[in-house]
């Protein structure tokens, strides 16, 4: 109610695209809740779940800087992209550092997300493997894995495995595509700082 309050002040515009993005967290919720449909593979299902969960509210927000700063159109909608883009890039580097990770640099457990069998970019490019060679493990991912040892073997597996050289390819498109964006931007702070976190969230996949 504050937030709507807030927005008000600042026009129809605002509030208009509050009443999106919101639409859009709803339908994410209830697309990951429901599962891929037939239209949509599982891993095509899951980058829209990350795009409409996560994506939109970094995109919006970019929207709302340069909405707020009087900027063009066209940078608007410029800020918008590159938002949607660096919010994708976000979400899906924290599922490689879920693998790739120490945990004393990044704070997180490994193998977190193996323990609560959530499915992640990288254990979807091997569920979606059709190479008999992953067939052992496609079956180790179809459920969440209670015993510690085999988390532990589970990890190794996938920190040598070509689906993280995927994931990692797959994020850092999503991360050139999110700065080419930034190119129109003049020259100043706004764009340096734009440019310093789109690089720090990409990267965290290294």
């Amino acid at each position: 109610a504050k937030t709507s309050q807030l927005l008000a002040d600042l026009g129809p515009e605002a509030v208009r695209l509050q009443a999106l993005t919101f639409e859009r967290l709803v339908i994410g919720q209830i697309t990951e809740t429901q599962g891929s449909s037939t239209d949509k593979t599982a891993l095509e299902h899951y980058l829209s779940v990350v795009s409409d969960k996560t994506a939109s509210l970094i995109s919006a927000s970019a929207r709302y800087g340069a909405m707020i700063s009087g900027a063009s159109e066209e940078i608007m909608d410029a800020l918008t992209k590159f938002g949607e883009e660096i919010g994708t890039v976000f979400q899906l580097a924290d599922d490689i550092i879920d693998i790739a990770s120490d945990s004393k640099e990044s704070g997180k457990t490994p193998g977190t997300d193996l323990r609560e069998g959530v499915p992640t970019l990288v254990t979807l490019f091997i569920l979606e493997s059709n190479d008999p060679a992953d067939a052992d493990l496609k079956k180790l991912l179809s459920a969440p894995i209670t015993d510690e040892a085999v988390v532990a073997e589970t990890i190794l597996k996938l920190r040598n495995h070509i689906a993280l050289t995927k994931s990692r390819e797959l994020v850092a498109g999503y991360g050139k595509s999110a700065q080419k964006h930034l190119e129109i931007l003049p020259e100043g702070p706004a764009k340096a700082a734009l440019v310093g976190l789109s690089q720090a969230v990409i990267s965290r996949t290294s």
